[in-house]
């Protein structure tokens, strides 16, 4: 992956090559998005914010004139944008001018809240919805293809639909972020990503709103489909603070990788441990773990 990084940050005209290429390939294997926002990202990171919306636009123009091309529908094309190619690149805008990976953070959080609202506003039940675009898409395939499926679940799963969207969206963004961030290190400043990242920490505004959502959901009760995914959006965030705090521990520490690795596998088996380091990540806004770490060191 450094490879790609490097021979995108050759020119201007070898990151477009690459984006195009990886484009492309996006609308046969979405995985390669993920290189097409962190290419995006590293230009704007290091050359400029022009340059990176340059290479933008190239990414976009192919992906929409293959895919259109190929399905006569744009619509796909529509979604890859959404998922990795023009968030990415406002996130880089704010970290090149606040060299804050926090406060990208925090504007993936904003974005991915305010588009809930929209969705709660536009969709007035949303529950309702996702379970109709389940009946007349989804049952279908499960039907023709004989996989069982209980229907009265549904209804179920549908409440948590748009909060699992908006917190992939956020680990998505951020995660193709740091990449961007970890090739700039890698390539001309060893061992700043480092810095960085043990250094993320949200505003306080975000663990007060926290806490009011917390609230509203205890009062609101069954009701709170809002709150709820909002709720999600603020886990999400807490939760690479929690990341970053468990990081720095390990290193203040010196102790075995193996935590980490640990930590990870634990995340991916058991999903519910995004709550755990959020709660961290929470209760680090007014404890400062990494500060006392360090100054137990000294």
């Amino acid at each position: 992956m450094l490879g790609i990084a490097n021979y995108s940050m050759k020119g201007p005209m070898q990151a477009i090559i690459a984006v195009v290429l990886f484009s492309a390939l996006s609308v046969f294997l979405a995985p390669f998005g993920i290189l097409v926002g962190a290419i995006i990202a590293l230009v704007t990171l290091r050359i400029s914010v022009t340059e990176g919306f340059k290479t933008l636009i190239w990414g976009v123009v192919s992906n929409v004139a293959l895919t259109i091309l190929i399905s006569g529908n744009y619509f796909p094309a529509m979604i890859s944008i959404i998922e990795y190619m023009l968030p990415i690149w406002l996130l880089a805008v704010v970290l090149r001018q606040t060299n804050s990976l926090a406060l990208a953070l925090q504007l993936a959080m904003v974005i991915t809240g305010l588009s809930v609202v929209l969705f709660h506003m536009a969709v007035p039940n949303p529950v309702d919805w996702w379970v109709a675009l389940f009946n007349q898409y989804v049952a279908p395939l499960f039907e023709a293809s004989q996989i069982p499926f209980d229907a009265k679940l549904i209804p179920n799963l549908a409440e948590m639909v748009t909060m699992l969207i908006a917190i992939f969206m956020i680990i998505l963004w951020f995660s193709i972020l740091i990449i961007a961030r970890w090739w700039q290190s890698e390539l001309y400043n060893p061992g700043q990503f480092k810095i960085d990242f043990y250094q993320i920490s949200l505003p306080k505004s975000t663990a007060y709103t926290a806490i009011v959502l917390a609230i509203l959901g205890l009062v609101s009760g069954a009701e709170a489909g809002l709150v709820y995914d909002l709720s999600g959006i603020i886990i999400a965030g807490l939760m690479f603070q929690g990341i970053a705090i468990a990081h720095h521990t390990v290193a203040t520490k010196e102790l075995n990788k193996a935590w980490l690795v640990g930590l990870y596998i634990l995340l991916f088996l058991f999903p519910q441990a995004m709550l755990i380091l959020a709660t961290i990540g929470l209760v680090d806004t007014w404890v400062d773990f990494r500060n006392r770490w360090e100054n137990e060191e000294l």
